[in-house]
């Protein structure tokens, strides 16, 4: 690797981790659109999870939880009914107080391989929840009625719904109705409010989304820094800036979705049959010691804010998407949910969505992803070789060229210009590119930052071993072993393909420099870039014999 080649790599990898601080100072990030004020603000909910100490109450425009409690208090209710649903995807709790669910497991994932990935757990909460007239109104605290029991859905039966009912005795009623399917990651969710005159509501009403799930990697500080708000507006909208450790945001217009997020899964609403009027984003960081780690641990809450008029009734309907951000079971339901991938920038996104749908196909065949990186990186290796063969021969041409060109330095020392043109004679006259070296890079590093992304995100590599000490390609070698074996192939390639002496210490510095780089990087993409520069090692001899023979062939035949 020449010097021009191990620049143009540094760069792109610097470019590559620092990013989003670059694109900020430039302003190429889009910023999220103007706060408004907002009459009706949604509620704050506080994360319940048996690894977290107990929290004190949210605030709410200056109000704690229990003085916006103004009818009716959890504890005057009477006991609450619960009904258990098992499927094929879901363990599901519904509960009369509040009418609705109060806890989703999702039982094909696995939490540090010790049950179902859990993503709403609360005692006194229910997602989706309805608040109305700046939050006095809330269903957490009211008992609904619900002649539902426990049962259980088998793959491929007919979808069966659950309906919750509140009658305030003046005429007045809300009617919540879930319609669970065996075989989808959604719930249909139908909500209609009659009398609202009775009720008192003003304006609007917010479905809240207030249950925050609690973490599910074994690397909490990096998980929680994916927790997120999102929507979906005239574009992607993901929210997560605290200032002085809260959020509080209320951004109007056309909202076709909003929920949460996670690194590898979401909660989100989609409204169906009318789009919200805005996305609304409450929320705390806060940190803690998790293990002996300092974690910034979020407590989130997600609302969509839909209007209703002061009399007579209004019913609006949605699905309930909880479940893997799986591009391909996000892209079915065509309302933008595959954004949640997280694929990367306009430029990388193709190359991240083709790897997702060529590793997989790979795999259905072999069932080992770690043997599937290794076979991706012999078909680019492939691919790429004419551009390879090319950089070889140019380099060895180069090398070949080395005492002429210490010549020309020498007797073209004080004239830089006469130096300069004197070289690219050189390099014209003997068919070598000083560039070329650079050529198989091109099509290299948009696969390096797609690759990059799909294992650090993509939940297909959650999880997914490969051989002896290496359980989850989605994070680092956890005894660096796959780095020590990078920095090692690399230093045997750069010593191989380096062409001027001068730059001898790079062979020394560069493995190493790409070796501390790398040691916290996705072991997936490690293997998939040792992998590679085996394959070039490889390469580079059989290439350099090929010219051996040529050469001794043209020798003979001269002679």
């Amino acid at each position: 690797m020449d010097k021009k080649t191990i620049i143009a790599v540094v760069i792109c990898v610097l470019v590559l981790l620092f990013w989003g601080r670059i694109s900020e100072f430039f302003g190429l990030t889009k910023p999220a659109p103007v706060q408004q004020p907002k009459t009706a603000p949604t509620e704050v909910d506080t994360v319940k999870a048996e690894s977290l100490p107990p929290q004190p109450p949210p605030i709410v425009e200056g109000k704690t939880e229990e003085q916006l409690d103004t009818a009716v208090t959890v504890e005057a209710l009477p006991p609450a009914k619960t009904i258990h649903v098992l499927t094929p995807l879901y363990d599901l709790m519904f509960t009369t107080h509040g009418g609705g669910l109060n806890q989703i497991i999702l039982l094909k994932y696995y939490y540090l391989k010790d049950g179902g990935v859990i993503l709403a757990e609360s005692e006194r909460k229910v997602v989706p929840n309805f608040t109305a007239s700046d939050n006095a109104f809330s269903a957490n605290k009211f008992a609904f009625d619900c002649d539902a029991t426990d049962f259980e859905l088998y793959q491929g039966e007919e979808p069966r719904k659950i309906t919750f009912t509140y009658d305030n005795g003046q005429g007045g009623r809300i009617i919540k109705s879930y319609t669970i399917d065996p075989d989808r990651y959604a719930i249909d969710f139908d909500m209609t409010v009659e009398g609202i005159e009775t009720f008192g509501f003003e304006r609007d009403y917010d479905l809240v989304w207030g249950i925050t799930p609690p973490p599910t990697e074994k690397n909490i500080k990096d998980d929680y820094g994916y927790f997120k708000v999102v929507g979906m507006m005239d574009d992607f909208v993901k929210l997560a800036k605290f200032d002085n450790g809260r959020m509080s945001e209320n951004i109007p217009g056309r909202t076709v979705w909003a929920g949460l997020r996670t690194k590898y899964f979401a909660a989100v609403m989609i409204a169906k049959n009318r789009e919200g009027d805005a996305l609304i984003a409450k929320g705390t960081e806060r940190k803690e010691t998790i293990d002996g780690t300092s974690v910034k641990v979020r407590d989130l809450s997600a609302a969509m804010a839909m209007s209703i008029p002061s009399s007579g009734n209004v019913s609006d309907t949605f699905t309930i998407y909880a479940g893997p951000i799986h591009y391909k079971t996000l892209k079915k339901y065509g309302v933008g949910l595959e954004e949640l991938t997280s694929l990367g920038w306009v430029i990388i996104k193709p190359f991240s969505i083709a790897i997702i749908w060529l590793l997989p196909k790979i795999y259905s065949v072999i069932p080992n992803y770690g043997i599937v990186v290794l076979i991706f990186a012999l078909l680019i290796k492939i691919i790429i070789y004419p551009l390879s063969r090319k950089q070889t021969i140019a380099m060895t041409r180069l090398k070949d060229l080395q005492p002429k060109m210490k010549k020309l330095q020498e007797r073209y020392k004080s004239d830089p210009q006469r130096l300069n043109k004197e070289m690219m004679k050189l390099y014209k006259g003997a068919g070598a590119n000083p560039l070329s070296g650079c050529l198989p890079l091109l099509p290299q590093m948009p696969l390096f930052f797609a690759l990059f992304t799909v294992f650090k995100t993509t939940i297909e590599f959650r999880g997914a071993s490969f051989a002896f000490w290496i359980t989850d390609l989605s994070v680092r070698d956890p005894y660096f072993i796959l780095p020590i074996i990078m920095v090692v192939t690399m230093f045997f390639q750069q010593k191989m393909t380096m062409t001027d002496p001068k730059n001898k210490m790079m062979i020394y510095l560069m493995p190493l420099f790409f070796g501390w780089l790398f040691m916290n990087f996705p072991a997936g993409l490690v293997l998939y870039w040792t992998g590679f520069n085996i394959l070039s090692l490889l390469e580079t001899v059989f290439i350099r014999k090929k010219q051996m023979e040529q050469t001794e062939t043209v020798v003979e035949e001269q002679a």
